[in-house]
């Protein structure tokens, strides 16, 4: 158990998962005695999540621990230095605990409610003083059910009642005689118990509110961007009280909410709905185990007008650093760079989830789309690590991979639009980071998937994903999306084993080769173009380059030009659409896609109030969530296609870069910059009477070419006659 054995305690409370279940969140106490403090360390892991704190003051900032897992495969701890904490004498440890995924009662779509883990919160901890064990979860904590935390489910919501509230419930001189004694459990023994060593989810932005509009039921709020995270409210009515918090991404003129049908996949249950009860004194709360993904809030419970500083919003999310920076003069490709900016992190919360409001799920599906510009725009190596092994975690005895991870026994069988997600994670690592250890330890995995799962014969086909974009498929052909894969996979997997030193497997390479020509005999035409005339599978077959581009190309142009410069691929397609464009000289092509008007556009999303990257491309007002990273994908282009920005696999991790600019005509400059293992690289051009002025700077260790001419470390400066562009 990696050294942390502690047992898991918990209330002695039969456990009742109906769907009406009270759920308080419970208080657990230790009184302990020690002779003299060096050095402290607290290990610490709460299911679903829990706080601590050691002489009344929080152990951490850390917000929503443990991470979610498959619980009963995995369980994520953390430790903590609390020397500081810690004084000679008698010391009181308190832990507050929530449900989290670990147990959500309610029924919905993704039946969290069937979990076979689920059970009352529980937690394990231990605290080492100067390298002895001194504390241990165990039946002499003290513990209590009568909570100020009145009810907490994370995809639901949260309920303060400040009556309840005692301010000391955390220090030495509270008085817990009257609570019980808990019970150790032993059922989750068999689970592998990891150091969790990426980032915490803490407290960033904090918004006041910009506009309050009184309403038939109340207020309506406006924070002016749509985020992930809770209020922090501060208000004083009369005792009992209760001022309830409605959540939306959008909202109707007449201040009611425009939920967009999320709120159906949970019919018994508050769909982002928190709840504070007024004590006697104003409090400062806000919920310590749900968060949502909201910019209007609705609030009813007021007897006056709300007033700045009452009610605040606080953006919650991964504390993952960003290391990438990107404007130009086009203002709506700089208002796509920070709505995927805030989109992606409003969707780091331990796992990289589809949305913060309708479900706070890993769907992997969504994550090939959109790895990329993570990878360049942030430091994240560390969450990936940690989501990486929950992949790993989830795959089945055959081989099969869910498109939920983590996973609770949902998602199984959606083919390789969601499952290719364990070979591109490690190869983007690899890509960007010159970092070849994901994919070594990934091998054995992507083995196991390939040759158990899915080369079998009776590989079920029938829900597998296609072009999925929130509307419907506009392709899913499963022959062609298996032969596509069959290709990638067997790239992956043999460049996986040249860098883990096997010999390069044989069946890989006919695997790969039966593919290509089925592909060739099936997709191409006499002609050289595409059979199926969509930007989808034309671009897809760019990208495998197994034929003459030069028609497809061509047949590119015509098919973007009679959809009107318009994107028609959904998920699937656009991980090549623009990277076929850019590539192939015709990156003008790429510019108007993005910045076309009217829908399907990024355009229109802005036009109709948007602050992060919705779901879908249209207003379908039906089960769409607006703060999605999916369609994220184009930010890597941007770097890799406006400013030529970008590494190669055989010089990974910006080790060895040819810059291929697009200098495209509506654009009158443009800047960015990235951090390699080398150095920070930084590139901007601009537009000065007839020429373009591009500068480069790039770090040493990184050799780069322009136009074959070879760069040096440092500053490079080039121009170029507009002419010859």
């Amino acid at each position: 158990m990696n050294g942390f054995d502690a047992p898991f305690i918990k209330s002695r409370t039969p456990f009742d998962n109906s769907a009406h279940a009270p759920f308080p969140a419970p208080i657990f106490r230790r009184r302990f005695t020690l002779d003299k403090i060096d050095h402290a360390i607290l290990t610490f892991c709460a299911l679903g999540y829990g706080y601590c704190y050691i002489n009344g003051k929080e152990v951490t900032k850390d917000l929503f621990c443990a991470p979610a897992s498959e619980y009963d495969k995995l369980v994520w701890y953390h430790q903590y230095q609390v020397s500081d904490l810690l004084k000679t004498g008698e010391n009181v440890i308190a832990v507050i605990l929530g449900n989290a995924f670990f147990n959500e009662n309610f029924p919905s779509v993704w039946e969290h409610h069937k979990a076979a883990w689920r059970d009352n919160p529980k937690f394990a901890l231990s605290l080492s003083v100067d390298g002895q064990t001194v504390l241990e979860s165990d039946e002499e904590f003290r513990y209590t059910e009568e909570s100020f935390v009145i009810y907490n489910q994370l995809r639901s919501g949260e309920t303060f009642d400040a009556r309840l509230y005692h301010k000391n419930w955390k220090e030495l001189e509270f008085d817990d005689s009257s609570f019980l004694t808990p019970v150790i459990d032993h059922k989750l023994d068999g689970a592998k118990r990891e150091l969790c060593c990426c980032e915490p989810i803490r407290e960033f932005e904090e918004y006041d509110f910009i506009s309050a509009q009184k309403t038939d039921v109340g207020y309506l709020l406006d924070f002016g961007v749509n985020i992930a995270g809770y209020l922090r409210v501060c208000v004083q009515e009369d005792s009992g009280t209760v001022i309830e918090m409605k959540h939306a991404e959008e909202a109707y003129e007449d201040g009611s909410l425009k939920l967009n049908g999320l709120d159906i996949f949970y019919p018994t249950a508050d769909f982002q709905v928190d709840r504070y009860i007024c004590g006697e004194k104003p409090y400062a709360w806000s919920p310590k185990f749900t968060y949502h993904g909201f910019r209007f809030v609705q609030v009813k419970g007021l007897t006056k007008p709300p007033k700045k500083g009452e009610f605040k919003a606080v953006f919650v999310h991964q504390a993952v650093e960003k290391i990438a920076d990107f404007s130009c003069s086009d203002e709506l490709i700089n208002k796509i760079y920070h709505a995927g900016i805030r989109a992606t992190y409003s969707n780091l919360h331990y796992v990289l989830t589809d949305c913060p409001t309708r479900e706070k799920l890993g769907w992997t599906n969504d994550a090939q789309s959109s790895f990329e510009q993570m990878y360049i725009n942030f430091n994240i190596k560390a969450f990936m690590e940690k989501w990486g092994t929950d992949m790993l975690v989830s795959m089945n005895k055959e081989g099969a991979m869910p498109a939920v991870v983590p996973s609770h026994g949902y998602g199984f069988h959606l083919g390789p639009v969601a499952d290719g997600i364990l070979f591109e994670l490690p190869l983007i690592e690899y890509l960007y980071l010159g970092d070849a250890k994901k994919l070594i330890r990934f091998l054995p995995y992507l083995k196991r998937y390939y040759d158990n799962y899915y080369t079998s014969e009776t590989i079920d086909r029938s829900r597998w994903l296609g072009d999925w974009d929130g509307l419907k498929n506009r392709f899913d052909d499963t022959n062609f999306v298996s032969c596509f894969y069959t290709i990638k996979f067997c790239d992956v997997l043999m460049l996986a084993q040249s860098l883990a030193g096997e010999e390069v497997s044989e069946k890989y390479k006919a695997d790969k080769a039966a593919a290509q020509n089925a592909i060739r005999s099936t997709y191409i035409l006499e002609n050289g173009y595409s059979s199926v005339d969509s930007q989808t599978v034309i671009s897809m077959l760019l990208f495998l380059d197994i034929s003459d581009k030069a028609p497809l190309l061509e047949q590119m142009k015509k098919r973007i030009e009679a959809d009107d410069y318009h994107l028609t691929s959904g998920m699937l397609g656009l991980q090549y659409v623009y990277r076929v464009l850019f590539e192939n000289g015709l990156g003008e092509y790429a510019y108007k896609l993005i910045t076309a008007k009217g829908q399907p556009s990024f355009s229109y999303w802005f036009e109709n109030g948007a602050t992060t990257l919705w779901e879908t491309w249209e207003d379908t007002n039906r089960t769409d969530s607006r703060n999605h990273h999916m369609l994220s994908g184009v930010l890597a282009w941007f770097f890799k296609g406006f400013l030529g920005l970008s590494p190669n696999l055989a010089n990974p991790g910006y080790q060895k870069i040819e810059l291929k600019p697009c200098f495209a005509k509506e654009m009158e400059h443009c800047k960015g910059s990235v951090t390699t293992p080398y150095g920070q690289i930084c590139v901007g051009w601009e537009r000065k009477q007839g020429q373009i002025e591009y500068h480069i700077t790039i770090p040493a260790g990184v050799t780069a070419t322009f136009q074959n001419a070879v760069l040096v470390t440092g500053e490079n400066k080039f121009i170029i006659k507009e002419e010859t562009v």
